[in-house]
Order: structure tokens, then C-alpha cells, then sequence
């Protein structure tokens, strides 16, 4: 076993607009998380790149299944309308 880490991915910040319900009890739960000892942040970024490679996937499965093809801005396009 080595002792040697890889070094982490550089993060980034990405603007996400959710209901205002939503933002209020992301904030309730992050005052509870810090209290716990716990990251939000880091639980959430996890969660964000699940769901990125999820829908990438759903994406490659459509792309099987229709005439898709992948613009540079990342949008899916089958049969020339967004997917």
C-alpha cells in the first residue's frame, strides 16, 4: 500500500437556482451539519458529480437510441431539437 495521494481536483463555483423552500432548508441543514461536525459542501459536491455522470450516461443512451449528437456547450441535440 502506498503513501503517496493524488492530488484533488481544483473545485470551481457553479450557480444553481432551486425554490426558495429549497435554499431555506439547504441553509437550516448546513447550520446542522457544521454543528454536527459534518461538510455540506463536500455532500453536495458529491452529489452534483453523481448526478453530472448519471445524466451524461442517460445522454450516451439516448444517443444510441436517436439520431443524438453533442453540442461543445454540452447540450444534447436529437433530430435537431434539444434534448
Amino acid at each position: 500500500m502506498g503513501v503517496l495521494k493524488r492530488k484533488e481536483e481544483r473545485t470551481q463555483t457553479i450557480t444553481v437556482r432551486v425554490p426558495e423552500s429549497i435554499k431555506a432548508e439547504l441553509d437550516r441543514l448546513r447550520e446542522e451539519s457544521n454543528s454536527a461536525g459534518f461538510d455540506l459542501n463536500a455532500t453536495l459536491s458529491e452529489a452534483v458529480v453523481r448526478i453530472t455522470r448519471q445524466v451524461r450516461e442517460e445522454l450516451r443512451q439516448l444517443g444510441s437510441k436517436a439520431n443524438v449528437t453533442s453540442r461543445a456547450n454540452g447540450l444534447a441535440v436529437a433530430d435537431g431539437k434539444a434534448v
